[in-house]
């Protein structure tokens, strides 16, 4: 995959879905004032409901303080007549701080899709949601080239303000939305305290807990070339998702304990899904939160692979699972992700306090320690097979076999005759009723393994039967050896029961006459026929009857 094609992407997401809307400015303000506290004898005529518009231009950079909407009232700060430019010598691009129940955003022009853009910040951040911030809203905006980190959104407790401890402030329904996240050498989004666990202040000696999140929404959002982890979301206890964002060549400075293009770190609790992670050179994904999470859909694309190439020893993984805080009882799911040529293992768990991990309905493939390590390279897990539930995965070194519609370009959406299609178990009870395009599942009977649902139109096929046929049955189902197929006619007839592959060609066939009401059993010997996906077919002078069958040995 060539760098920046999202970029290309999602620049043309931004042109078709920027709001074309009428602005209506309760209040416009320059660049010459980008200090804009409320306490300001200037603004603080801005109230709950009201629009502020932010004119284009240079701007050295933007500070908002202490202005406080409603839940039904955000103060909404848009740009207008153009876009923001921001390229400045300052600590931080965009500052919103001791602010709640604000939207900012970057949609004010239809012909921008990106309203607010940092281009530089040489002394600090792109930017920061602190000073007891919370209910804030952000999308539109481009960060970049900045000296520290893309995003700061947490308020952490110092030696000289407690306030922000776990006791005392909650940060509450923070979104990020639509961004573009690019070249810089920290972490893209750092999103809430990585120390959930307890934070060490050294200038009082004293260890405090840190403020949690509740609500935390990462979406649809573009980041490339990132120092450090792309997206890291600590402390989020409930009611986080991660879900649909494009994360590309994260980990880029080969920091210890930074490399991931997703982290969700100690004391989150997130739905992560839908994400598509290509060419970090961390893991795909590392989880070390709470715990009765699900992750699922995402596309994780050669996860470490260019992180010293020449070096087996320092692994890099697909998904790794480990441990900071676990909850009680805890359950975590990975289901349906598709992880492709992981420098190491596709899987690692490394969580001994779950209750349960359960990896179902995964494709991987290509795993780098699959030649020293054989079938562990697929799903790496150093603890007791009693806290773990594998089902369903397909796992192949072979990239070629799997059947990806076009691997090379980039397109890891599943052939119609790949052995990955109807290959996994039902897991509509664990919200999984849809793939990573969106697209429902299961298209017919049977889950594909993966994050993609393969719905070609000539995989359609689920139960047909026809109007003569009182009972029609195949099992087990999936099949190693031997499959039974049983049936009743109504009336007597000649018939053909056959094998068909998912192309349609006849592998093995029965010809039977048949008796009125007659319950018939017929056995296929499969000892000669591949794994993958199949037919029964039941042909009489009524039509064709079929019923999907999985060869699994």
């Amino acid at each position: 995959m060539k760098k920046g094609i999202y970029t290309i992407l999602l620049l043309i997401t931004g042109f078709l879905s920027a709001q074309i809307t009428a602005q209506t400015c309760n209040k416009t303000i320059d660049s010459s004032t980008p200090y804009i506290d409320w306490q300001n004898q200037a603004f603080n005529d801005i109230r709950p409901g009201d629009t502020v518009c932010l004119q284009a231009g240079n701007w050295n950079y933007i500070q908002l303080k202490n202005f406080h909407g409603t839940t039904d009232k955000p103060i909404v700060f848009i740009n207008s007549g153009g876009t923001v430019i921001i390229n400045t010598d300052h600590f931080v691009g965009i500052k919103i701080g001791n602010c709640s129940h604000v939207v900012f955003s970057g949609n004010g022009d239809s012909q921008a899709p990106y309203g607010f853009r940092i281009l530089k910040v040489s002394k600090g951040a792109g930017m920061g949601i602190d000073d007891y911030s919370t209910d804030i809203e952000i999308s539109h905006v481009e960060i970049s080239n900045t000296l520290l980190g893309g995003v700061y959104a947490k308020t952490d407790p110092t030696c000289s303000n407690f306030g922000a401890t776990r006791d005392k402030f909650v940060m509450r329904n923070f979104s990020f939305h639509d961004n573009y996240v690019h070249d810089v050498p920290d972490e893209g989004l750092y999103i809430g305290n990585s120390h959930y666990a307890g934070l060490y202040l050294a200038g009082c000696d004293t260890t405090v807990l840190p403020h949690a999140m509740k609500g935390v929404f990462i979406f649809n959002n573009l980041v490339e070339n990132t120092g450090f982890d792309g997206i890291q979301v600590s402390s989020a206890d409930s009611n986080c998702q991660i879900h649909d964002n494009h994360i590309n060549y994260d980990s880029q400075a080969e920091r210890a304990d930074q490399m991931s293009g997703i982290m969700i770190g100690g004391g989150s609790v997130c739905k992560t899904y839908n994400n598509t992670i290509t060419n970090g050179k961390g893991d795909g994904i590392d989880v070390f939160g709470l715990g009765n999470m699900s992750i699922f859909n995402n596309l994780i694309v050669n996860a470490g692979l260019y992180y010293q190439p020449n070096d087996s020893s320092k692994l890099k993984h697909g998904i790794y699972i480990g441990t900071v805080t676990t909850a009680q009882s805890a359950v975590l799911g990975i289901y349906n992700n598709t992880i492709v040529s992981p420098k190491s293992f596709g899987i690692t768990l490394n969580n001994t306090e779950l209750q349960k991990t359960r990896i179902i309905n995964n494709l991987i493939t290509g795993p780098g320690k699959f030649a020293e390590d054989g079938e562990r390279a697929f799903i790496n897990s150093n603890i007791s097979d009693t806290r773990i539930e594998k089902s369903n995965n397909y796992l192949n070194n072979d990239i070629n076999q799997v059947q990806f519609i076009s691997y090379n370009s980039g397109n890891y959406d599943l052939k119609p005759g790949s052995p990955a299609v109807n290959y996994g178990t039902d897991l509509t009870a664990e919200g999984v009723t849809f793939d990573i395009l969106g697209r429902s599942r299961p298209f017919h009977d049977y889950f594909d393994a993966g994050a993609f649902e393969s719905h070609d139109s000539t995989a359609d096929i689920s139960l047909l039967k026809t109007g003569d046929i009182e009972q029609f049955n195949v099992y087990p189902n999936p099949a190693r050896n031997l499959l039974n197929v049983s049936f009743q006619l109504k009336s007597a007839r000649k018939i053909q029961v056959s094998l068909v592959d998912a192309a349609g060609k006849e592998l093995l066939q029965h010809s039977i006459d048949v008796k009125n009401n007659q319950l018939v059993n017929v056995q296929f010997q499969l000892l000669n026929i591949s794994n993958g996906f199949y037919f029964i077919k039941l042909q009489t002078n009524k039509g064709t009857s079929a019923i999907p069958v999985i060869i699994k040995k």
